[in-house]
């Protein structure tokens, strides 16, 4: 099983992207935490309203900044318990055989990453993903949980702190294997 966490920065953003493409996984063997950047109450009642325990809601007290990641920390110590997670956001769509693609690869790998289209990235354009710094996104891989409670994300403040976590990761020598999956699994933000 696969631990998603999203979190969500303000109420601009538009949940349904997310939870729907969740929903709509031909693999039903996941989990999704939708983590709220400071209070939002409405966020709570929308994922509250689809009644599937597959879905959680959590939020911290406050707006911690740093694109989530003190919040993707907390979720990462205290609320996964899945073999994977995968940190994302709130606003990214999943392809409905993402599920099922990562956890083929999961019993066989530590470290499983896949291209996206990411939007920011001179907006709409498709990001060849490494695991490395400026060449990997938070969606664009799925770590053993094991192997990110342990390393845990060390540079939260900085913007390329998907980039470092990865680098961190396979510094600790604790991957014994990684793999691509070489087609687009995701389109972000």
């Amino acid at each position: 099983m696969v631990t998603f966490v999203a979190p969500a920065f303000n109420e601009e953003y538009d949940p349904y992207v997310f939870i729907g493409s969740m929903l709509c996984q031909t693999n039903p063997d996941w989990h999704a935490i939708i983590y709220h950047n400071g209070p939002y109450t409405r966020l709570k009642f929308l994922v509250e309203s689809f009644a599937d325990s597959r879905l959680t809601y959590l939020q911290s007290p406050t707006n911690t900044g740093a694109w989530g990641c003190y919040n993707r920390i907390d979720a990462i110590n205290n609320h996964v318990s899945t073999d994977f997670i995968i940190q994302t956001s709130v606003q990214d769509y999943w392809l409905p055989s993402a599920v099922d693609l990562i956890t083929k690869q999961a019993q066989d790998h530590d470290l499983i990453y896949w291209n996206s289209v990411n939007h920011q990235i001179k907006y709409a354009q498709f990001l060849d993903c490494e695991p490395v710094k400026n060449r990997i996104d938070w969606g664009n891989f799925a770590i053993r949980s094991s192997i990110a409670k342990a390393v845990g994300i060390q540079h939260p403040e900085e913007f390329t702190a998907d980039g470092m976590f990865v680098e961190d990761c396979i510094q600790s020598n604790l991957i014994r294997s990684s793999v691509k999956i070489p087609q687009i699994l995701t389109i972000h933000n």
